[in-house]
């Protein structure tokens, strides 16, 4: 049940993630590119805030590259402040030119630290430069709070990953390469470069739609041999599998799926359940001719992937699933997790009246503290090997993986040391290798 959502707003709750499920500086696949930086703001703590950037894009002809800023405002315990007012620079215009963007927004009397985020989207090069935070010190004047190399003429690189000095990738990516660029003029900047990447969940080329169950469902395809379901978690959608899809499409052919009401997909429910995405899928595989397929799942794509097995039990060869659970509660999971998910749901609750994306995701926040309904005893009606994955730090509780595992006929679980709710994207290699040396088991 990961933390990220449809909408801009709900990404920021998936990058307040706790500390320490940020503290190591992982390496994934991915179209995005994300850095940030931390600033001190409790002394400001009441005033309104500004924020500023030059950003500019160059990407090839129809490409929809883009790059971004946004800020956040957090309190002393690392807490998401809802008071606070987010917003958005987005870099559109592909045509290499600087442009100068702004934000604004207010800093309640709780807060304590404000993140600068920033990212890049597909292929193309992205510039960022001159970014500038201020404070309102009286009527119309502004007071400069200190950035660390907010316009990166500091030489110093981190010695942790070699980014520039101040900021800090939230993840590195093999697909985009980094440096700081000496203009004549002496003024320095960051340049982030993508290439070769897959526009995976928005690939027209391996994009196809299929209308069913009072929905239009999207998914895409890879690669040939025998199929393999892949199902992504709560709020995410193909993109989610940018780790996996490549690997995984050597050796099966890949159905990466937009789960209902995510993604590309429509939805025609008030309500969203596990055994509802299930049903999709079914109807989704019987669409196809396929009579049955692997299913990897991740999450709530877990959660489906149990549901799928017990209920239609000839479709499914082999199951795997990560981070999945059984029930919602304590027990089964982290209790900060479920106080994110509650903060998730008044967020989407108070802006459900403003905005078209918190109609769509107020149901899946529901979903993720209403479902599953599962008991363990209900998995002996699971017939499929089984094998039951989550990170050793995953916001999933050991004890609950294996739980599952064990009540599972024909269940083992593997734990990643040092991984989170996150293994897919934090390890890919470790995590393809487990999903491939248990689908090629007899």
């Amino acid at each position: 049940m990961p933390l990220k959502h449809l909408a801009f707003l709900l990404t920021l709750l998936a990058l307040s993630l706790p500390a320490a499920a940020q503290s190591a500086l992982t390496s994934r696949v991915s179209s995005l590119f994300f850095f940030r930086q931390r600033i001190d703001v409790q002394p400001y703590a009441g005033r309104a805030y500004r924020l500023s950037a030059r950003m500019r894009v160059a990407a090839p002809a129809g490409d929809s590259a883009e790059a971004n800023v946004f800020a956040t405002v957090y309190a002393k315990n690392d807490k998401y402040l809802l008071s606070s007012k987010p917003g958005l620079m987005r870099a559109k215009r592909r045509d290499g030119q600087w442009r100068t963007f702004s934000l604004t927004g207010q800093l309640p009397k709780a807060a304590a630290r404000l993140a600068i985020h920033a990212n890049a989207y597909l292929n193309g090069t992205f510039d960022y430069d001159d970014f500038r935070l201020e404070v309102a010190s009286g009527q119309g004047q502004w007071q400069a709070v200190p950035l660390t190399n907010g316009d990166f003429e500091a030489a110093r690189a981190d010695s942790t990953s070699g980014f520039p000095n101040g900021w800090r990738p939230l993840y590195l990516n093999d697909a985009f390469r980094y440096r700081t660029v000496a203009e004549a003029s002496g003024n320095h900047y960051l340049e982030l470069t993508g290439q070769g990447v897959v526009p995976y969940g928005n690939n027209a080329a391996a994009g196809h739609t299929v209308a069913l169950n009072g929905i239009r469902l999207y998914y895409e395809t890879y690669g040939q041999g025998e199929p393999l379901l892949l199902l992504h978690g709560n709020g995410q959608s193909i993109s989610a599998f940018s780790g996996q899809i490549p690997e995984l499409a050597k050796h099966y052919q890949v159905i990466a799926v937009d789960t209902r009401a995510q993604g590309k997909s429509t939805n025609g429910k008030p309500t969203l359940t596990y055994d509802l995405f299930a049903e999709d899928m079914s109807a989704l595989l019987t669409a196809l001719h396929i009579p049955a397929a692997h299913v990897v799942g991740w999450s709530d794509g877990g959660n489906t992937g149990l549901s799928l097995a017990l209920h239609h039990p000839q479709q499914v060869k082999k199951l795997v699933t990560m981070g999945a659970n059984l029930w919602s509660d304590t027990l089964a999971v982290t209790p900060a997790t479920l106080r994110e998910v509650r903060q998730g749901k008044l967020l989407t609750t108070v802006l459900y009246l403003f905005s078209k994306d918190m109609r769509q995701a107020r149901p899946l926040m529901v979903l993720l503290l209403d479902y599953p309904r599962l008991k363990a005893t209900d998995l002996a009606g699971i017939t499929a090997p089984s094998l039951v994955l989550a990170g050793e730090k995953d916001l999933i509780k050991s004890a609950h993986t294996r739980l599952i595992a064990s009540s599972l006929p024909h269940g083992q679980a593997h734990i990643f040391p040092g991984l989170t709710h996150y293994a897919p994207q934090e390890d890919p290699a470790a995590f393809n290798a487990a999903v491939l040396t248990f689908l090629r088991q007899p």
